[in-house]
C-alpha cells in the first residue's frame, strides 16, 4: 500500500493521465496550467510516464513571437488496457480497449444467464484468457442488471437472471482489480464517451431494453444509492390504472414501455416492423405505430419530470429502441417541456441516441475512469 508522497506522487501521475487521456494532445506547459503544480512536477511525472511506456512526445507545436516551441504528448497506443464484461439473459459480452479507448477485441459468448454459478464460472475462465493474451490490464469493469452491493460484491436480486443474494466474492481474488456495477452504470459511460461528455459534471443516463434502467453519474463516478438501487427510473408508477408490475407496483415505466411490451402491441396489432442495430424502423406509415410510440414517450417523460426536479442533471441521454420514431420523440419532449418548471426544462440538454451504446465498452470505459480516481 502506497504511502505519504509516494501517494501524492501517484496521484499526480493519474491525473496527468487523465488529462491526457481526454485532451487526446497537449504539452507539459498546458498540464501545468490545468494542474496548478510546478514545472518540476509535471516534467517528473512525464517523464516517468515515458519512461513507462504511456506517454510518447510525437513532434512540437508551432511557435509563437513570444517562445520556444512546446512539445507535444499523447498517449502511446496499447499501453494500458481495459476489459469489460456485461451479462444478459443469452449472453456474455466482452470488449477490450486500450487507454485511448480504442477497441482492441470484442465478442459474445451464447450463455444462459439465469445459471449464476456457471455464468460466474465462464466470467473467471474468459478473464483468465485474456490475462494471458494481453500485457498491462489495468482493470476489469463487469456490468451486470440489477441490484449490486460493490461493498459485499454481492447481488441482492437481479430480476432478469433470476438471481437472488448471489456471491461475487470469487472476482475479489483475480489478480487484476474488478469493478462490478449495475450494466446501465457501465453503459452510461459508453454513452458519455461517445457523447463527447466528459466535462458535463451531471448526467441522468437511461436504458430502455428487456428492463428500463437509469444511471445518474456526478463527477464520472455512478451514484449507487444508500441501498445500491440509486437510478431506477423503470419503477416509478406512470399509470396507476395499468398492470402491475414484478415489483408488486401497478404502472411502472419498466413494465410499459420495455422492448418485450413493444413487440406484443405490435403483434396484437398485426404491425410488422424492421428491427436494425437495435432500433425499430416502420415498414408503412401507421398511426398504431405513432399512437403507441406517443404513448411510450408520454410515460417516459413522466418518469423524466421527476428525475430532472430532484437531481437537476445537466444533461439527459436517452437509450431506447424507439428514437427514431418521430412521435415518440415529440411526446416526450411534450411532456416535458409542459410538465417541467420552465428552467429546469430550459437548463436540461436532452439528448435521444443516434446508436445503441455498447455497455461493455462502458464497462471497460469506467475501469479507465476508477483508475485514474482511486490510488491504494
Amino acid at each position: 500500500m502506497l504511502k505519504g508522497t509516494s501517494i501524492l506522487r501517484e496521484n499526480n501521475k493519474r491525473k496527468v493521465l487523465s488529462l491526457v487521456r481526454r485532451l487526446k494532445q497537449t504539452t507539459r506547459k498546458d498540464l501545468e496550467k490545468e494542474m496548478n503544480v510546478s514545472k518540476n512536477t509535471i516534467s517528473l511525472v512525464v517523464d516517468e510516464l515515458i519512461q513507462d511506456g504511456v506517454i510518447e512526445e510525437i513532434g512540437v507545436t508551432e511557435p509563437n513571437k513570444k517562445g520556444r516551441p512546446k512539445i507535444l504528448i499523447q498517449i502511446k497506443p496499447n499501453s494500458f488496457k481495459s476489459v469489460g464484461i456485461t451479462v444478459s439473459k443469452r449472453a456474455i459480452d466482452y470488449t477490450i480497449i486500450n487507454y485511448d479507448g480504442q477497441l482492441l477485441e470484442e465478442n459474445t459468448i451464447a450463455n444462459d444467464g439465469t445459471d449464476a454459478e456457471k455464468t460466474i464460472r465462464r466470467m473467471m475462465e474468459l478473464l483468465e484468457s485474456i490475462q494471458h493474451k494481453y500485457e498491462k490490464i489495468i482493470g476489469v469493469g463487469i456490468g451486470i442488471p440489477g441490484i449490486i452491493n460493490e461493498e459485499e460484491l454481492k447481488v441482492p436480486i437481479s430480476t432478469h437472471l433470476h438471481w437472488k443474494n448471489v456471491s461475487l466474492q470469487s472476482f475479489a481474488d483475480f489478480p487484476i482489480p474488478v469493478t462490478i456495477q449495475n450494466s446501465v452504470n457501465m453503459g452510461a459511460h459508453s454513452a458519455i464517451h461517445d457523447e463527447l461528455l466528459a466535462d458535463d459534471k451531471s448526467i441522468f443516463y437511461v436504458r430502455v431494453s428487456e428492463g428500463v434502467g437509469g444511471a445518474f453519474i456526478l463527477d464520472d463516478v455512478a451514484m449507487p444509492g444508500h441501498t445500491w438501487n440509486a437510478g431506477e427510473i423503470g419503477h416509478i408508477s406512470v399509470d396507476p390504472a395499468a398492470n402491475t408490475c414484478r415489483c408488486g407496483q401497478n404502472g411502472c415505466l419498466e413494465s410499459l414501455i420495455n422492448i418485450d411490451e413493444f413487440k406484443n402491441e405490435l403483434s396484437e396489432n398485426d404491425i410488422h416492423m424492421t428491427e436494425e442495430n437495435g432500433y425499430f424502423f416502420p415498414q408503412e406509415e401507421s398511426q398504431v405505430i405513432d399512437s403507441i410510440s406517443s404513448k411510450y414517450g408520454s410515460y417516459l417523460g413522466k418518469s423524466l419530470v421527476a428525475v430532472m426536479h430532484l437531481l437537476n442533471p445537466k444533461t439527459i441521454i436517452i437509450d431506447t429502441p424507439y428514437n427514431y420514431l418521430p412521435s415518440f420523440k415529440e411526446e416526450c419532449l411534450h411532456t416535458l417541456e409542459t410538465r417541467c418548471l420552465d428552467r429546469v426544462y430550459k437548463g436540461t440538454t436532452i439528448i435521444f441516441g443516434k446508436k445503441r451504446y455498447n455497455m461493455s465498452r462502458g464497462a471497460a470505459l469506467s475501469t479507465i475512469i476508477n483508475y485514474e480516481k482511486h490510488v491504494y
